[in-house]
């Protein structure tokens, strides 16, 4: 039995060695030294391979199962990239006969192939073209396989969780470049489901891409994505491996669901997954168990699609197959022209402009004083149902079609501001007598100028917003992010050489210091990476260019200071997406209570002796 199950284990490996870059071309006596060679190790779930500065004396082929490549990051694991099966890893460090780099832990169940340092670089050394191309992990960081290489338009982002695009069915991503901030994504989740909770949490990965076949002036235009908490539809999802139930299951489209009659809430599925996408919530029977594990669903049986989706005032998220819709994911030989990682979105200005067109000729037609008032009135009706329509999405659903509803909504709310901004124009003849008509159309204007002030700010701020930062953070969250990161400048400092705290004293404290810092960092339209490459410069001139361990950590520090002054700008640029929208309220409620109070007025009217027309007074006066 010993003897068959040998020589099922070298058929095996055998097998894996034929699939992967490094091994497949191998020469027969290659092949059969790695074989003689190969030690099998099983891995469970949260064991480490190896730790960071582990001595290197194996490098590993996975078998199968999952693993996480991580580093520290002030005490906490950070993700460096993901292991799947055929993947190469832990070669570099033989070669280098250096300590381990990272720490490679295991997702779930692993199988993995270890070959021993002699043998592996005997062979490495008679094929180094080919194990460059396999190796899955570098000191760089960044992670490549046999068909991506990163070249001049892509970025370290994509690659270092090229795993997680690569086995991603369904990615939900945000443009960074057009989201409001709003949280209309969350809480149309929330309110989609029976239970309230959102499956979706607009924080997670920010990866830079190119966007399609469109060209910028400085060569292929990229977009800034964000990668939000949400259920991705693994091709190989660990969390339906590990659940004890089998509650969860994947329908003939590939889409991953959960049958909350199976589920015990026993927490193991939101373990399993890699990237945190699986949550619990309160359970529909609380009597059996008080917690189900929830994920998004695609809003299955909700009429519009996914509600975040449909949700969207700016046509900000969607969801994509990765592997189809990212350039850099396309294997050699597809076709050369690339679409829009986002779909194209429906432009507002056109709409806009020709509303306020047909506004200003209603204006100069000089429409009677009760056909324009009826006119305004309704414009101003319309305009109120607009926060109506957005709660209302489920009903209108099916009025949806390729565009969102919300799109829709919010470009029809902006082209009745401004075709509704002519018509009171024209009704109230450019005056403002002091009753209340004349307070409604200062209401009015206050309304249309700070709605107005909102969807230029909505247009311009995003982009700024998405240059500033580094990953993503909620509105609420901010506060508390300057503190944040002092508390991890004076950790860094801790042990450092008097160099790098008298460069601090003198370059970085002021820089981190400056009250017009975030103004500044703005109006340069410089990306984090750009500015700390400015700051480097000055430490530079500083130190006549010097370099070695007595500027260790002063890396770190200048990340940190950036940071801190982006963590400001970001509170400035998030405060002018929301900072419109109370004023613009106070006087939209004013002019909806204005409006009632004239129409009151002209309805009921004042007495008859101020009816009187004037040449009837006048007869009247010549009759005395």
């Amino acid at each position: 039995m010993a003897k068959v199950e040998r020589a099922l284990r070298r058929a095996a490996t055998l097998d894996l060695l034929r699939t992967t870059s490094f091994t497949r071309d191998l020469a027969d006596a290659d092949l059969e030294v790695l074989l003689d060679a190969a030690r099998h190790v099983h891995v469970a779930r949260g064991e480490h391979v190896y730790r960071a500065g582990d001595v290197a004396a194996e490098a590993f082929l996975v078998a199968d199962g999952l693993l996480q490549a991580q580093t520290d990051d002030d005490g906490k694991p950070r993700v460096e990239a993901y292991l799947g099966r055929g993947d190469l890893f832990g070669d570099e460090e033989l070669a280098e006969r250096a300590p381990r780099a990272v720490a490679v832990v295991a997702g779930g169940p692993t199988w993995l192939v270890a070959i021993p340092r002699d043998v592996f670089t005997a062979v490495a050394r008679r094929s180094p073209g080919r194990l460059d191309a396999a190796r899955r992990l570098r000191s760089e960081r960044v992670t490549v396989n046999e068909h991506l290489r990163p070249g001049g338009h892509t970025t370290a982002q994509v690659f270092r969780d090229l795993y997680r695009m690569r086995i991603a069915r369904s990615l939900l991503v945000i443009d960074q470049d057009a989201c409001l901030r709003c949280g209309h994504c969350a809480w149309s989740c929330a309110e989609a489901h029976h239970d309230g909770v959102s499956r979706l949490v607009r924080r997670g990965d920010k990866i830079v891409v190119r966007d399609g076949d469109a060209v910028d002036g400085a060569g292929r235009a990229t977009a800034p994505l964000l990668v939000p908490n949400s259920c991705q539809h693994c091709k190989n999802p660990s969390c339906m491996i590990d659940c004890p139930t089998g509650a969860i299951g994947r329908d003939a489209r590939g889409e991953v669901f959960i049958r909350e009659d199976l589920c015990t809430g026993c927490g193991s599925c939101a373990k399993a997954c890699p990237w945190e996408n699986i949550q619990m919530a309160p359970s529909r029977d609380a009597a059996a168990y008080p917690q189900v594990a929830v994920k998004c669903d695609l809003c299955k049986g909700v009429d519009g699609g996914p509600a975040c989706v449909a949700s969207c005032p700016t046509q900000a998220i969607a969801r994509i197959d990765p592997n189809a819709a990212l350039v850099e994911l396309r294997v050699p030989g597809a076709r050369a022209s690339a679409p829009p990682v986002l779909p194209e979105r429906i432009a507002a200005w056109p709409w806009v402009v020709g509303a306020g067109l047909a506004g200003v000729g209603l204006a100069a037609l000089g429409l009677e004083r009760w056909s324009s008032g009826a006119l305004a009135g309704g414009l101003v009706a319309l305009l109120l149902a607009y926060a109506l329509g957005k709660r209302a999405r489920r009903p209108l659903a099916g009025l949806r079609g390729r565009v969102p509803l919300s799109r829709w909504l919010y470009v029809g709310h902006l082209s009745l501001g401004a075709l509704a901004s002519g018509v009171v124009l024209g009704h109230a003849t450019a005056s403002v007598p002091p009753n209340a008509a004349g307070a409604l159309t200062i209401a009015f204007t206050l309304a249309a100028l700070t709605g107005a002030l909102g969807a230029a700010l909505g247009a311009v701020v995003p982009r700024v917003l998405a240059r500033v930062e580094r990953s993503s953070v909620l509105p609420e969250e901010l506060a508390a992010r300057p503190k944040e990161l002092d508390e991890r400048v004076f950790a860094t400092l801790s042990g450092k050489s008097e160099l790098v705290k008298t460069l601090f004293a003198k370059a970085l404290a002021p820089y981190r210091r400056s009250t017009l810092g975030p103004a500044a960092l703005i109006l340069s339209q410089r990306t984090l990476r750009e500015e700390e490459r400015v700051v480097r410069a000055r430490l530079d001139a500083l130190t006549g260019g010097k370099k070695g361990e007595a500027l260790a950590g002063v890396d770190e520090l200048v990340r940190l200071v950036v940071e801190h002054r982006a963590a400001r700008a970001q509170r400035v640029l998030t405060w002018a997406l929301r900072g419109w929208l109370v004023p613009h309220l106070a006087a939209t409620a004013a002019a909806v209570v204005l409006v009632v109070v004239h129409v009151v007025a002209v309805t009921v009217g004042p007495p008859a002796v101020a009816r009187v027309a004037p040449s009837q007074a006048a007869a009247v006066g010549g009759g005395r």
